[in-house]
């Protein structure tokens, strides 16, 4: 199977337009050579509010990873992470039977998930499959992209002032709504004595009874990163090790949150792969 190179500084026309719109945010490309005996199903979380230009640079990269992949794409907004579980059932049900019918076809799926907007949407996939089909879903490998992370008033803040709109009100007042909105959700999560949603989302992504723990995971991450901490994915990697599942670390020195391959493509990649073939 080839490996990207260069391809990721390609310029893609119209970002994402070849993907098929399914459901709620979730889009899918199906390659003329789609053969599920011969690539994975690449499952892919991305991150809040990210640009399709952003999020086509790791698609076009898959597709030549991958070349008779299909790749199920599931999107992410803000709002998104305050839904309901039972939203979150509807809405992933689209996707779900996608993956139902790879799986039932005898294909493997490879899970890339970025930031805690991704890993969020991950949980809330894993958590609805097992309540749909009774056991976990059985990943071939899983990429944790830039989380997870606690969700520290001051990264969250940096998280999602950069999912804002581009704009003169939103440069303006975007970090002052922000501050706002984190307080209402603080002082809420006090009144009903519910915990920080991202400490919840680490904890669940170590629970055995949404993630079998056959599945190799890889976290890849930036000592560098402003928005989740490199030591709080160090913590729930290890922790991840000692409850049973096969874990890599990749660490990044400099790059910024999501965008380690920048800083060195081949050993992102590498990563990935190797993360795959651990269940050859």
């Amino acid at each position: 199977m080839a490996r990207p190179g260069a391809e990721l500084a390609t310029t893609v026309a119209k970002p994402l337009s070849d993907f098929q719109k399914i459901g709620y945010n979730t889009y899918i490309w199906t390659p003329s050579t789609y053969d599920p005996a011969r690539g994975p199903l690449i499952l892919l979380f991305s991150w809040n509010a990210g640009a399709a230009k952003h999020i086509a640079k790791y698609t076009f990269s898959y597709q030549k990873l991958f070349p008779s992949s299909r790749i199920l794409l599931i999107r992410c907004y803000t709002p998104d992470m305050f839904k309901s579980e039972a939203t979150y059932r509807d809405r992933l049900t689209p996707a779900m039977d996608t993956v139902k019918e790879h799986i039932t076809n005898g294909g493997h799926v490879l899970t890339h998930s970025f930031s805690n907007g991704g890993g969020n949407q991950l949980v809330e996939f894993s958590k609805a499959w097992v309540k749909r089909e009774s056991t976990v879903l059985p990943m071939r490998a899983l990429v944790l992209d830039s989380s997870p992370g606690k969700g520290g008033w001051i990264r969250s803040h940096a998280a999602i002032v950069a999912s804002m709109p581009k704009g003169f009100f939103w440069q303006l007042f975007g970090g002052a709504i922000t501050h706002l909105m984190l307080a209402m959700i603080f002082v809420f999560n006090v009144v009903t004595m519910r915990e920080n949603k991202m400490i919840v989302m680490c904890r669940e992504m170590n629970d055995p009874r949404y993630f079998d723990l056959r599945t190799p995971r890889v976290y890849i991450y930036s000592k560098a990163d402003l928005m989740v901490a490199h030591d709080e994915v160090e913590e729930h990697a290890s922790d991840s090790a000692a409850k049973g599942w096969v874990v890599t670390k990749v660490r990044f020195e400099s790059s910024a949150h999501a965008g380690h391959v920048r800083e060195d493509e081949q050993k992102y990649w590498n990563a990935i792969r190797g993360a795959y073939d651990k269940q050859s």
